[in-house]
């Protein structure tokens, strides 16, 4: 292409899907550890808030359900020339995508939940998911440059408010497991909504190609999927730790309710 020419927006179908699978799962293994962030056991750690699952549960949903999509969402871009991503604002934008997913999700836990409290830590999360997707793609390197639209990037930032009130409002409503498998769905939805509204909002214009990058670059053709099985493997583990987790409080809750009978039965008998 010469200077001057703008890329055609279009996408890589199966990266496109990616993106979408490794949303959904993210979602999915977030909502399960939001669902444990509120403390609801016996004695004096009732209702406080568990930053052990406030921590798993960002991580999941800010830095591989929404950050990971992103990434992977980013390469899915048919671009006709190699695109580099500098290390230093692609690490920024995912400490930006987990902080303020944890963020949100510690300031809906730890207070009694409404309305208002899930619309305000929607605003904060929605916030952090677009300033996360535009470093993201100022971290690109590449002999072109971005010529935004202004209502389609207020778009997008609409899109990450409302999908985050959203992702938060499920994730400490949903309660089986179908319910959080559609959540899951709906949110995966709603973060790759936001990210190709996102993508459409800067057109890509051609430059003439520059010798002046910065020092450490990401990239390949075979990145997103390195992202993707990384990812992946990550939720598998979380998804686990989760499940034990649960397993050892549920013993620990039974054999509490055993003591506090036998004492009972033990008082009554004398």
């Amino acid at each position: 292409m010469n200077p001057g020419d703008i890329v055609p927006l279009a996408f890589n179908a199966g990266l496109v899907g990616l993106s979408f699978v490794i949303a959904a799962l993210g979602s999915y293994v977030a909502l399960l550890a939001a669902a444990r962030i509120r403390r609801p056991g016996i004695g004096g750690g009732a209702g406080t808030v568990s930053m052990g699952y406030v921590l798993v549960a960002a991580l999941a949903l800010g830095g591989i359900g929404i950050w990971g999509m992103h990434f992977i969402g980013m390469l899915a871009q048919r671009i006709p020339f190699a695109v580099g991503y500098d290390i230093s604002l692609t690490i920024l934008s995912f400490l930006v995508a987990v902080f303020f997913a944890g963020a949100a999700l510690w300031y809906v836990g730890h207070g009694r939940y409404g309305t208002q409290r899930c619309l305000a830590g929607g605003v904060l999360a929605g916030v952090g998911v677009a300033g996360m997707h535009y470093i993201g793609m100022s971290a690109m390197r590449m002999p072109a440059v971005f010529a935004w639209s202004e209502p389609l990037v207020i778009a997008s930032v609409v899109i990450a408010v409302a999908a985050a009130s959203a992702a938060l409002w499920l994730a400490f409503s949903v309660q089986r497991e179908w319910h959080r498998v559609v959540a899951a769905l709906v949110m995966a939805g709603a973060v790759c909504g936001m990210h190709y509204t996102g993508a459409a909002a800067g057109s890509i214009i051609c430059t003439t190609p520059t010798t002046t990058q910065a020092s450490w670059l990401l990239g390949g053709t075979s990145l997103p999927y390195v992202v993707f099985v990384l990812s992946a493997l990550t939720l598998v583990v979380m998804r686990w730790l989760l499940h034990r987790t649960s397993t050892e409080y549920r013993e620990q809750v039974a054999a509490r309710m055993d003591a506090l009978l036998d004492t009972k039965s033990s008082k009554q008998g004398s």
